[in-house]
């Protein structure tokens, strides 16, 4: 009996399609990834260097009665962001002594890798965009040399200036008391009993809705608007807990409609939280000698870790309170698998991956626009 089998081209062509798709749209932050204004995380193709534009709402009264129009308009405010779109590339090399002593087919195996490598990798990077800051003209990581296209760690005089454009926009703990002019004194003066609560899920959303300018909601389900909150497991953690009582008394008693049992995300006061352990290795580090490991704890400027910045040296979590526009996705090209050409005389196997891409938080006239950050106590387990 004769079978049949797909060509090996043929079976790369939809593995190749496969990883374009769920490169922008699997994990996490991929539900709220789009080419539209209305997305946390907004793409904007280009080779080259993308721009993002803001125009800003018209403000003044107008006129009325019988003032003229003419010579009395109010112009519009306009200002864009720019990306700068790199190359980001991995690769596996096995030669057919090696891959004809495994019980599996390496060069096949490498495929999936390659591909979580590209998940992996722009996850990482949103994460560390979120935590961008912005300081007389330059865009800076809160830590660690890898993130944005050209982007190097904060010193500490960097945070304070990101802080004096953006007051309103980070939150210090469960009250806005905390805030000083100085980023490491402001951290020092959140108490291990700052936890995440649901009345600070409303201070963040009452802040959201007092920014100038606004910190637009993203619609869900056509017309519902809804804030995204990401944070690390720690904090996630004690808004669960502080939740509990609520959801024994609200939800749904069946096991599969209550969070309760089945985990997920929280919903409280039209905002989605969403659990990010990876946050947690930014603070922490998980001794993988990653890009990322403790760059936003041990290994950030000095005073700022968030591995013991709060009181008495209190471990701080921090979360990314989201509306529209809140990072740019400069998509250069979407990632496509390279066959290695060298081969030792049909020896060698080499499977690559190569994506072009830049993403960064966004920041108009200084400020952070599509969202609050806030810090808070979140003890280690």
């Amino acid at each position: 009996m004769a079978t049949s089998s797909p060509a090996s081209a043929n079976e790369t062509t939809r593995f190749q399609a496969k990883v374009r798709q769920e490169y922008v749209r699997k994990g996490k932050f991929g539900p709220h990834i789009g080419p539209e204004q209305d997305n946390i995380i907004q793409v904007n193709q280009d080779l080259k260097k993308t721009s993002i534009a803001l125009v800003t709402k018209i403000t003044g009264g107008g006129v009325s009665g019988n003032t003229a129009m003419a010579g009395n308009e109010t112009p519009l405010s306009d200002y864009d962001f720019t990306t700068q779109p790199t190359y980001w590339r991995q690769a596996v090399l096995v030669d057919n002594e090696d891959n004809e002593k495994a019980e599996f087919d390496l060069f096949k195996e490498a495929r999936p890798a390659l591909m979580n490598w590209t998940m992996e990798k722009k996850r990482d990077q949103i994460i560390q965009a979120m935590g961008a800051v912005w300081a007389g003209g330059t865009y800076y990581n809160y830590g660690g040399t890898e993130g944005a296209v050209g982007s190097t760690a904060a010193a500490a005089a960097n945070m304070d200036t990101w802080l004096g454009t953006n007051e309103t926009r980070v939150l210090y703990g469960t009250t806005q008391t905390h805030t000083a002019a100085d980023h490491t004194t402001s951290l020092s003066g959140i108490a291990s009993t700052e936890k995440m609560d649901v009345e600070t899920i409303s201070l963040l959303k009452r802040m959201a809705k007092r920014a100038s300018p606004l910190i637009r909601p993203v619609t869900i389900k056509s017309d519902e608007p809804w804030y995204v909150f990401y944070m690390g497991s720690l904090g996630f953690r004690d808004i669960r807990i502080d939740l509990d009582s609520r959801h024994q008394n609200a939800l749904p008693r069946d096991i599969k409609d209550n969070v309760l049992w089945t985990g997920g995300d929280l919903v409280y006061d039209g905002v989605i939280i969403k659990e990010v352990p990876e946050i947690d290795t930014f603070i922490d580090g998980d001794s993988s000698g990653s890009p990322w490991d403790g760059v936003w704890g041990a290994n950030a400027a000095s005073g700022d870790g968030l591995d013991n910045g709060g009181t008495s040296s209190a471990r701080l979590g921090v979360g990314f309170f989201c509306g529209a526009q809140a990072v740019a996705f400069g998509l250069g090209r979407l990632p496509s698998f390279k066959r290695r050409k060298e081969d030792d005389y049909e020896h060698l196997n080499g499977i690559g991956i190569t994506m072009k891409h830049d993403i960064k938080k966004t920041f108009y006239n200084n400020k952070q626009h599509g969202m609050i950050t806030s810090f808070h106590a979140a003890a280690a387990d």
